[in-house]
């Protein structure tokens, strides 16, 4: 049988209450372990059932291992009475619900001591109806590569790994001072930021060491009532200790940390007046962060209308309302601020929307994908952004992949279908006639709107368009020589990009070689100049547009 050491390497603090048939397994792993030098604190929170009486059946005399029974005061308490009455020179904490695998105080040890690293985190195992490991690292869940350093100057950094107690090895030094919030409930995340705004590294053992039980009832992250509020708490604390240190990207972080608790939180509550307090106090938490929802599948998109004005989406259908529409409309991820039927130019100038602060404008029967709004405006990271540029997929006499785009580069120059822009409702200016061609006029607004500030570009077609009918080259390139809001370089580019998307929609070659020509001719006949085209525009109509002088 194991005795007790007169000096521990590793203090374990194991809170329980109310965990009759679960803390056997924790103890259980506990004696497993492959590093026996260590004392166990299992502190009794006040259980009403038979948590005692098992915990003292599995310890089994061992002389490591200490029973500690206090009134209940909950789980913070009872982790500080660990960290006060701790006399190992590091620290490690074991949930009660939960166990360790075997060679967890070994690895982390090892680690611990030949790195010299004040702390240490490892990959754990989700465990409930099945097993599956994770990385405990948001955003890449499978476990890989080897042990690793992983910086924590950055916000971004910090927030991504999982702020949990119990799959780390703490230095006890390291902690020092530092203890857990009295009463307070998600008490890891001020603990957690506090450490990593210390040590701006952490050592990562990509082995799942830690087995955390997961979904059982009464578990405070599958709680939905009102303890979520004390969530809320928790961030507001976190974000005064970031506020005061050197992280860097502070806004983002914090603004990816609340927007995957709040996330969390409203996935468990189902009462509509506690969900109308919870966002609107989360409402109040998101004046200054952004909902920094990524296209990822472990966070929706569906809450941040509520909680981030520069996340609400108004729909303008320039004519009646084709099925096709409504339904891509209503299937889309982020909930739509309005949908408005209406002719653009009298739309813009609508007050029905203005509390949005982006506005699309879509032609009957085109069809954005079901991530389009949530893409596009995720895009939207800056808040001089005026303008967000789509790629689309074209059918009809157009047909195929258009990037939007007539010249790429730091500024590019845009000349994308009015269905493939998002615009910012108080940079739109005055719109053009609608009697110019479609894509001129979408072209001549995105170039007064990136006056106003930068375009994002998403390069993925996230929009397919109902068929457009076919415009004269000829057209094109005289309704492009009139206009004075693009310099004529400018424009001859904006010509050979829509050139080049009927060039590429020819079926045969001998088609392409005719589009070629006569996009030649009407480029020289309108009078706009040979200049260095996009990579995007082929040989054919390079040569073509070269062809003649102007």
């Amino acid at each position: 049988m194991a005795t007790a050491l007169e000096t521990p390497a590793i203090t374990v603090i194991l809170p329980c209450r109310d965990l009759e048939a679960q803390i056997g397994t924790a103890i259980a792993s506990l004696r497993a372990q492959s590093f026996p030098a260590f004392e166990a604190l299992v502190i009794d929170d006040g259980s009403s059932d038979g948590t005692r009486a098992a915990a003292q059946r599995a310890i089994a005399g061992d002389c490591r291992f200490t029973l500690i029974a206090t009134p209940p005061a909950g789980l913070s308490v009872a982790r500080n009475i660990g960290l006060d009455r701790a006399r190992g020179a590091c620290i490690a904490f074991l949930d009660g619900d939960d166990s360790y695998a075997p060679d967890f105080l070994r690895a982390h040890h090892r680690e611990l001591t030949t790195q010299a690293s004040p702390w240490t985190a490892c990959a754990i195992t989700l465990v409930g109806g099945s097993r599956v490991p994770h990385s405990a690292i948001h955003g890449a869940p499978v476990p890989q590569g080897g042990p690793r350093w992983l910086p924590l100057w950055d916000a971004c950094d910090v927030a991504t790994l999982f702020p949990s107690a119990w799959n780390k090895l703490y230095r006890r030094e390291f902690i020092g001072a530092l203890r857990f919030r009295p009463g307070a409930l998600y008490e890891d995340q001020p603990f957690y930021w506090q450490l990593a705004c210390r040590a701006r590294r952490i050592r990562y053992l990509p082995q799942p060491l830690y087995h955390y039980c997961h979904g059982r009832a009464g578990q405070i992250t599958v709680r939905g009532d009102g303890a979520a509020l004390q969530h809320l708490d928790r961030l507001r604390e976190v974000v005064e200790t970031v506020r005061a240190t050197g992280l860097t990207r502070q806004r983002e972080g914090l603004s990816r940390l609340a927007t995957r608790a709040v996330d969390e939180r409203l996935a468990h509550i189902t009462d509509p007046s506690l969900r109308r307090a919870f966002l609107s106090q989360a409402r109040a938490l998101f004046v200054q962060e952004r909902w920094r929802w990524r296209p990822t599948p472990d966070i929706t998109p569906g809450p941040a209308p509520m909680l981030d004005p520069q996340m609400r989406l108004s729909v303008i259908v320039a004519g009646p309302m084709t099925n096709a529409t409504r339904t891509a409309l209503q299937a889309q991820t982020l909930p739509l601020a309005e949908v408005i039927d209406g002719p653009p130019d009298a739309a813009l100038s609508c007050a029905s929307w203005a509390a949005s602060e982006w506005v699309a404008i879509l032609q009957p029967g085109d069809c954005p994908a079901p991530d389009w709004a949530a893409r596009c405006l995720y895009a939207a990271r800056d808040e001089a952004d005026a303008l967000i540029v789509t790629a689309c997929l074209q059918t009809g006499a157009w047909h195929g992949h258009d990037s939007g785009i007539a010249m790429p580069g730091a500024a590019p120059l845009i000349a994308a279908d009015l269905s493939g822009l998002i615009l910012r409702r108080r940079a739109i200016p005055c719109v053009d006639s609608m009697a110019l061609p479609p894509r001129i006029a979408a072209t001549l607004l995105a170039a007064r709107m990136t006056a106003k500030g930068r375009a994002r570009i998403v390069a993925r077609p996230l929009m397919t368009l109902a068929p457009r009918p076919a415009i004269p080259l000829s057209r094109l390139a005289e309704a492009l020589g009139a206009q004075r809001t693009l310099p004529p370089i400018d424009s001859a580019r904006v010509f050979a990009h829509l050139a080049q998307c009927q060039l590429a929609a020819a079926p045969t070659r001998p088609q392409r070689y005719k589009i070629a020509l006569q996009a030649g001719f009407a480029r020289w006949r309108a009078g706009l100049p040979r200049t260095r085209l996009g990579p995007h525009v082929g040989p054919y109509l390079t040569a073509a547009l070269a062809g003649l002088p102007g």
